[in-house]
């Protein structure tokens, strides 16, 4: 029988690590795996890199495969689908992976910070008003807000500020809290004219109707508008 013992030891810095964990270190003594059938019906074998068939025992619950060697990429290949590995028994992490994600987020983390930090004051009411903050706090307390987002959410920070749209759908929710559009049973009106069921459908229509969105403009600023047309079908 073949026993496996990989001894968690610093690897090169080149080193492209696999860890198994078993779900409790508490009693553990070794665990064996067997042949077995995969999701598909496929029927798994270990074989060692001489293609010679083996047992294949782990004797810690921690252990780690080096995927630069070919012999524990034959028991990383031989373990992804086993049922305990697919049941949570056994859990499979791709160290190097979860490092190039945590990379990654790094970065784009301090990119966005990087982007919040320069914003204007018209930059930051606008990213307040679509993301429901509180109007009547300072402009401190909405930009340290928003830089808090941009590190916990770079992603979604990064599309709401570069959203193309965003000045429109800005325009959209001022409108409405000014009453120039009205949402009611889930539906927005243009004076009567039901507009859209959805601020992207709003947002459409808006773009559409260039001379009425001219006349919301005007009204918001509170000047004179020109005379009101029927919205284009």
């Amino acid at each position: 029988m073949f026993f496996l013992t990989i001894k968690q030891k610093k690897m090169e810095a080149k080193s492209r690590l696999v860890r198994y964990e078993y779900y409790t270190h508490r009693n553990f003594n070794f665990f064996e795996f067997a042949n077995y059938r995969d999701k598909t019906g496929k029927f798994m074998i270990y074989k060692d890199v001489n293609g010679l068939q083996q047992s294949l025992r782990f004797t810690s619950p921690v252990m780690l495969l080096d995927m630069n060697n070919e012999g524990h990429v034959l028991i990383d290949e031989f373990l992804k689908s086993y049922p305990a590995v697919r049941a949570g028994e056994w859990k499979r992490t791709d160290l190097q992976a979860v490092a190039d994600e945590q990379t990654k987020n790094t970065l784009d983390s301090a990119r966005a910070i990087i982007v919040a930090a320069k914003m204007t004051d018209s930059e930051v009411k606008d990213f307040s008003i679509l993301r429901g903050y509180n109007m009547n706090s300072d402009m401190d307390t909405l930009r340290a807000k928003i830089i808090m987002m941009a590190q916990t959410n770079a992603e979604q920070f990064m599309e709401v500020q570069f959203n193309p749209d965003k000045d429109l759908e800005v325009f959209l929710l001022q409108a409405l809290k000014a009453n120039l559009l009205n949402f009611r049973n889930n539906t927005y009106f243009y004076n009567k004219e039901a507009i859209g069921t959805g601020k992207s459908q709003v947002m459409v229509w808006l773009k559409k109707n260039q001379d009425i969105l001219a006349i919301l403009k005007h009204e918001m600023r509170g000047e004179s508008s020109p005379k009101k047309k029927l919205a284009k079908k």
